[in-house]
C-alpha cells in the first residue's frame, strides 16, 4: 500500500482532534439541550479521501427500515414513524432537500428526527441530500437544460472560519452539507448524495457493454441525467465535498450515491474524477469517485426482472422466488463491479452495501409481477437474503399505498406499502397489509439475531428448498420455505427432516408446535424454533 504524505496525516490528526469537541451519541462532550452546531469547530481542515485506503467496518445489528413518505391526510412525521414502529422497522431512510431547509429553517426537523431516535429508539438512520434552493442553483445549462446542482462546487470546500462556517461560503454544496451535519449529524449514519442520480429514460443506463452510448463505455450525459442536468464529473464531484465535510465531523458515518439503479453509472463513477474537463486524473483531481463514498445504497424493483430469453421471446416468470434471484443478481453485479475496479478489499477496501428502495406491488398491474400473496411472501425471503448477503439495511418503499387497489389509475407504484391508502385513511383508520404484517413478523423473529452460515450449511437444503438458519447465543432459528417456480402461482410444496420438536411462526404471526420429521413446507416461508 502505498505510503500517504505526511501533509495529509497532519490533516487527519487535525481533524480527528477536532472531533474531540462534537459528536453526541459518538463522545459525551455536547449537552443535550444545546444546538448540535455549537459544538462544531469553525476552523476545520481538510480530510483526505481516505475510501481507497480505510473503510470502517459495519458491525451494527441489521436494521428493518422504511421510506417514510408524505401522504397529507392529517399525517405528521411523528404519525408516520409511528406507523413505521407499528410494523416492525426501527430505522428510516429520511430526507432534507435544501431547498426545503431554505424555506423552513435549517431545524426544522429536528424534533421529527429526536423523535424517532430517542422515543422510537430508531437506529442507523439514513438521509439523502438534494434539490438546491432556487438562490443556489447553479444556472449553466447543459444539453439544453440548467443544472440541478449548485453554484460553487469547484470553488474551495473550506476556509478559515469566516462567515461563521468552516467551509467556504461560495461553495454551496459544501455551505449545505455542513448546515445538515450541523443540526442532524446526531442522528445521521448514511448520507446519501442525491436520490437516485442515475434515474433516466434512456435504454444507455440499461445497454450492454459495447453498444453504442452505452453508459459502460461511454460519459453519461447531462440530457440523460433528470436528476443532475450535469456532467457525472460534476456528480463526483459532490460525493468528494460531502466525503470531506462529513467525515471530518462523524468519522463513523458513510458517505454513499443516492440509491443507483444501474450499475453501469456505478462503473462510470469509478472510472473518472471530478475533473470538470473530462474526468481524467490531474494532481488537482488525484482519484476517481470510488475514494468519495465508503457505502453503496441501490435500489432493487424485481417487476422490472421477472421474466427469462428462451431464444426467440420474452417469457414472463413472476413469482417471489424469481423476484428473490433478481435481488441476488442486483448485488452480484454491483459487488462484481466494484471489485473489477478494485475496492475488493485487497486493492482497495470492500465498500458497505445497502438498499434503499425495494418492493413489489400488492396488485398485478398489467404484465408485471404483483399480488398479496408474492408481495407477502418476497417480503420475507428478501429480509433473510439480504441479510445472508450481509447488506447493512434494507428500507423498504414505501410506508403506506397512495391510491386504492381497485382505482383504475393506480400503477405497480401506487400499490406499494405496510398500510393501505393513507391518502384515503387517515389517522386511526390505518390497515396494515399482508406485507406490513409479514414485515412485521420477521422483525419479531429475527431482529437481534445472526445469519449462521454454518448451521446453514448443515440443513444440507435440497433444490426445491430455500431459506437460512440464524442464532442469538446457543440458540437457533430457521426460516425456510419451498421454492416457488411457476408463474403467477405461489403455490409450492417440498418435505423436510429435522430433528426435534418446533414453534413454527407463520408470516401473519400465528403460532403452533410441529413435528421436524417430514415437515412440510410451501411457497409461504416458516419461522422454526426447536422446543
Amino acid at each position: 500500500m502505498k505510503r500517504l504524505p505526511i501533509l495529509f496525516l497532519l490533516l487527519v490528526s487535525a481533524c480527528l482532534l477536532l472531533n474531540a469537541f462534537r459528536a453526541p451519541g459518538l463522545s459525551a462532550a455536547r449537552p443535550q439541550d444545546l444546538p448540535y452546531s455549537i459544538y462544531l469547530p469553525l476552523v476545520a481542515k481538510q480530510y483526505p479521501a481516505g475510501a481507497n485506503t480505510s473503510v470502517r467496518p459495519y458491525t451494527a445489528t441489521f436494521q428493518y427500515g422504511l421510506n417514510p413518505g408524505y401522504y397529507g391526510n392529517g399525517w405528521d412525521d411523528q404519525g408516520i414513524f409511528g406507523l413505521c414502529f407499528a410494523a416492525g422497522c426501527r430505522s428510516a431512510r429520511t430526507s432534507l432537500p435544501d431547498a426545503f431547509l431554505a424555506q423552513w429553517g435549517p431545524t426544522i426537523r429536528v424534533s421529527t428526527y429526536h423523535y424517532a431516535v430517542n422515543n422510537l429508539q430508531f437506529q442507523e438512520m439514513t438521509t439523502f441530500l438534494g434539490q438546491p434552493r432556487a438562490a443556489w442553483r447553479d444556472p449553466t445549462y447543459y444539453d439544453g437544460y440548467q443544472s440541478n446542482l449548485w453554484q460553487g462546487l469547484y470553488e474551495p470546500i473550506w476556509d478559515n472560519g469566516e462567515n461563521g462556517t468552516p467551509v467556504n461560503d461560495a461553495n454551496r454544496f459544501a455551505v449545505y452539507v455542513w448546515t445538515v451535519v450541523a443540526n442532524y449529524g446526531q442522528f445521521i449514519r448514511f448520507y446519501e448524495i442525491i436520490n437516485e442520480p442515475d434515474y433516466t429514460s434512456s435504454s444507455y443506463g440499461w445497454a450492454e457493454p459495447g453498444t453504442p452510448g452505452s453508459w459502460w463505455n461511454n460519459v453519461p450525459q447531462p440530457k440523460d441525467l433528470p436528476n443532475l442536468r450535469a456532467p457525472v464529473y460534476q456528480y463526483i464531484r459532490l460525493l468528494r465535498i460531502a466525503y470531506e465535510v462529513v467525515k471530518c465531523y462523524d468519522p463513523e458515518a458513510y458517505v454513499t450515491p443516492g440509491g443507483l439503479g444501474y450499475t453501469s453509472f456505478l462503473d462510470a463513477l469509478l472510472r473518472y474524477t471530478d475533473n470538470p474537463q473530462g474526468g481524467t486524473v490531474t494532481s488537482a483531481y488525484p482519484l476517481t469517485g470510488g475514494a468519495y463514498f465508503d457505502a453503496l445504497s441501490f435500489h432493487n424493483y424485481p417487476q422490472f426482472g421477472t421474466r427469462y430469453w428462451n431464444g426467440s421471446q420474452w417469457i414472463p416468470d413472476r413469482h417471489s422466488d424469481k423476484a428473490v434471484q433478481v435481488l441476488l443478481a442486483s448485488f452480484a453485479e454491483r459487488r462484481a463491479t466494484l471489485a473489477a475496479r478494485g475496492y475488493d478489499g485487497i486493492t482497495y477496501p470492500h465498500k458497505v452495501l445497502l438498499i434503499t428502495e425495494i418492493n413489489v406491488a400488492r396488485k398485478q398491474i398489467g404484465e408485471t409481477l404483483g399480488g398479496i400473496e408474492v408481495q407477502r411472501n418476497f417480503t420475507i425471503k428478501a429480509l433473510v437474503k439480504a441479510q445472508q448477503l450481509g447488506l447493512a439495511q434494507v428500507y423498504w418503499y414505501t410506508t403506506g399505498e397512495v391510491k386504492d387497489d381497485t382505482d383504475p389509475q393506480a400503477d405497480s407504484f401506487d400499490l406499494m406499502g405496510f398500510y393501505e391508502n393513507l391518502k384515503r385513511d387517515g389517522p386511526g383508520a390505518q390497515k396494515i397489509t399482508p406485507q406490513g404484517s409479514a414485515n412485521r413478523t420477521t422483525f419479531e423473529q429475527l431482529y437481534g439475531w445472526k445469519y449462521d452460515p454454518v448451521a446453514t450449511q448443515a440443513l444440507s437444503l435440497t433444490a426445491t428448498i430455500d431459506g437460512a438458519a440464524f442464532r442469538k447465543g446457543t440458540q437457533l432459528r430457521y426460516v425456510l420455505w419451498a421454492k416457488t417456480t411457476q408463474d403467477r402461482s405461489e403455490v409450492a410444496s417440498a418435505t423436510l427432516d429435522l430433528p426435534g420438536m418446533y414453534e413454527a411462526v407463520a408470516w401473519d404471526g400465528t403460532i403452533k408446535t410441529v413435528s421436524g420429521t417430514q415437515l412440510q413446507l410451501s411457497g409461504a416461508p416458516l419461522f422454526l424454533t426447536a422446543q
